[in-house]
Formats: C-alpha cells, sequence, structure tokens
C-alpha cells in the first residue's frame, strides 16, 4: 500500500530522512563554535553560506527543475524571504561568539512563541492558534523554562568555558534575534511563496542570501583568513555545508511529504537535545541540574505550542477537503 500524509504509519525510509534532518542540525552548532577559533563571523558565514548556494544552483540546472524563471511578483516574495534569512545567518553564526551550544540550543526554542506571536499581529486568519490553551499553555510552559535556563547558569561553568557574564548576555540577546528573525523567515516561506516549488524557492534564496553575506564579508570581514588558517577548519566548513544546508533540508522536505507534521514537530525537539548531549562531551558544556529541569520545560512547552498548531492546520485542511474546497 502507497504512504500517503494521511496514513497512520510511517514510511522507513521518510523516517530516515527526517532522523539524518535531526542529526545534522543537532552537531551543527558544535562545528559553528569550533569555527570563531578561526574566522570571524561574516568570512565564515558567507563561505559556508556560498558552498551551500553554489551546490543548490549547480543541482537545479543539472536537473533541468522547471521554475527557475519566477515572475516579478515572485522575485518580490523571494526577497522578503531573503531579507530576514540574511539576518538569521548571520545572528545564528554570531551566537557562537559568546556562549556555548547548549544554552543556545535551548533558548533558541522560543522561537515557536514568537512565530505565534507575530502570526497574531501580522495574519487574521491564524489567530485562533495563539487563543487556544494548548499553545498559550505551551508558550507560557517554555518562556518560563527559558528564563531558568538563563538565570540558572552555574558561574564556575562560565569560567571554566571562558564566558564573562558581559559575553553571555550579549550572546543571550543575539539567541533571542536568531530567534525573532528565524520566525520572520518561517512566515514569509508559508505565506509568500506557495505558488513557487519549495526547491526552488529555497535555492533562490539561497543564492541571493549567498551575495548579501559576500557582500558583508567584502566589507567587514577577513577573506584573507580563508587562505592563511589551516586547512582542516576549511574542510569542515565545506562538509557542514554540504551536509547542514544541502542535504538536511533535502531531507527534511522529503520526509515532510510523507510524515504527519504533529510526528515531524515532535521528533524535531529531539535537536536541542542532541546538541546538549553533544556539547557537553565535546566543549564540557554542561547544564546544572536546575538548568537541565529548566531545558525540559522549553522542550515540552516548544513540543505543546508546535503540537496544536499543527493539529489546527491538520483540522482546517480537513474542513477544507470536507467543501470541496
Amino acid at each position: 500500500m502507497k504512504h500517503t500524509p494521511q496514513d497512520d504509519s510511517v514510511e522507513p525510509r521518510a523516517l530516515l530522512c527526517l532522523l539524518t534532518t535531526i542529526v545534522l542540525w543537532a552537531v551543527n552548532p558544535l562545528f559553528m563554535k569550533y569555527f570563531t577559533r578561526y574566522y570571524d563571523v561574516w568570512t565564515q558565514n558567507a563561505f559556508r553560506y556560498s558552498c551551500a548556494a553554489t551546490g543548490l544552483l549547480a543541482f537545479s540546472v543539472a536537473t533541468n527543475r522547471r521554475g527557475l524563471s519566477l515572475s516579478r511578483e515572485q522575485w518580490g516574495k523571494l526577497c522578503l524571504v531573503a531579507a530576514p534569512n540574511v539576518f538569521m545567518q548571520i545572528s545564528f553564526a554570531g551566537m557562537y561568539y559568546f556562549i556555548y551550544p547548549s544554552v543556545a540550543s535551548l533558548v533558541g526554542r522560543i522561537n515557536i512563541f514568537i512565530v505565534g506571536f507575530l502570526s497574531f499581529l501580522l495574519f487574521r486568519d491564524e489567530r485562533r492558534v495563539i487563543r487556544a490553551r494548548g499553545f498559550l499553555a505551551g508558550s507560557a510552559l517554555s518562556l518560563a523554562g527559558v528564563v531558568v535556563v538563563v538565570l540558572a547558569q552555574d558561574p564556575a561553568t562560565l569560567e571554566r568555558l571562558e564566558v564573562s557574564q558581559r559575553t553571555f548576555w550579549i550572546g543571550i540577546a543575539v539567541v533571542v534575534a536568531n530567534a525573532f528573525f528565524g520566525a520572520l523567515y518561517m512566515l514569509a516561506i508559508k505565506h509568500l511563496v506557495r505558488d513557487v516549488d519549495p526547491v526552488v524557492s529555497f535555492t533562490h534564496v539561497s543564492w541571493m542570501t549567498a551575495l548579501a553575506l559576500i557582500g558583508l564579508m567584502a566589507a567587514v570581514g577577513r577573506p584573507s583568513d580563508l587562505w592563511r588558517q589551516p586547512a582542516t577548519p576549511l574542510l569542515f566548513m565545506v562538509l557542514t555545508a554540504v551536509g547542514s544546508i544541502l542535504i538536511a533540508h533535502t531531507t527534511y522536505y522529503a520526509a515532510l511529504r510523507h510524515i504527519k507534521a504533529v510526528i515531524t514537530v515532535s521528533l524535531m525537539q529531539l535537536i536541542p537535545v542532541g546538541t546538549c548531549a553533544v556539547s557537553a562531551f565535546w566543549y564540557g558544556d554542561r547544564l546544572s541540574p536546575l538548568q537541565i529541569g529548566g531545558g525540559c520545560a522549553v522542550l515540552g512547552g516548544a513540543w505543546l505550542a508546535a503540537v496544536t498548531q499543527a493539529r489546527l492546520d491538520r483540522r482546517d485542511r480537513a474542513l477544507l477537503r470536507e467543501r470541496g474546497l
């Protein structure tokens, strides 16, 4: 029997695709922290994203993918998607110059709340989501968990990791900014690119973002570090560009075609869990017991809010099908 998005079963290949995405996105912050030893944020950002954009564009041209030619209106929509993506990429790489991956990965989960809040302000048809009890309860629990994770930071751990109180709070501010721009990016993708193939959209957004990042690197970065620094981090930047951007996004889109949204958002909560576990082993970036409790609240609240939204979206699609719309 052929699997469809309405099946209760999960196709093994689709589950493998989703788990591939989870693993690649969980370990990516560890490499981002590693790159801070060798490159400034502008240089590593531009190089990594340029590698991914070049690969995507080459793949689209080689496969003769239809839709690379877009209308003026569609180009305008894609510009609205690329703009927050530029700031999202800068803040994502920038946060690891101040703090370590575990706290960043947990605090960044507040993007679920920010997406709901912005949807309430911008889109009338989605205001029912933020009024839902599950979403409100999940958001409150997640925000409370974030407060605990931030305030319960162990000073001894900060000292061992060579993170001052000043840089810690700067890092938290950058993480929140990243969550905000990430929310804008998600809303732009969802509401402005409905008439463009996802792969085509991501291809164009990637090279547009890459050009902006290259311009920033040329203006304020140190591109000469790309050939002055050791070859190993340069190789890792290429590998992470292929893995966390090219492969991870491709497998994520493939998984979404066969796995229910509720299952997807549930499993995606494993990403910060994996990041915290590997960061503790790699960097000694260990959370205090109180922070672990706060982290559980963050993930549990994010899961509840995301599942509530996914179920409401599924109910709306079912009603539309019943009405023949």
